[in-house]
């Protein structure tokens, strides 16, 4: 990303009108992006569960996901 210098501050927002998209649908799009990747990622357990029982699997990903 390109570093700008302005003189003013009337400079540097006529240049953000301009950098900015117009669509407010595109803006929604950029700004669900940037969300999405401060998101924090889930928790998953690493490795392979042996389980005797379909319910005692389906209790441990109950634990583990949360669903």
């Amino acid at each position: 990303m390109p570093i700008y210098k302005y003189r003013s501050l009337q400079e540097a927002e006529a240049h953000l009108n301009q950098l900015l998209p117009a669509d407010p649908l595109e803006r929604l799009k950029r700004l669900e992006k940037l969300l999405v990747g401060l998101k924090p990622r889930p928790t998953i357990q690493r490795g392979l569960f042996k389980f005797k029982t379909l319910e005692e699997a389906d209790q441990h990903r109950r634990n583990t996901t949360g669903v």
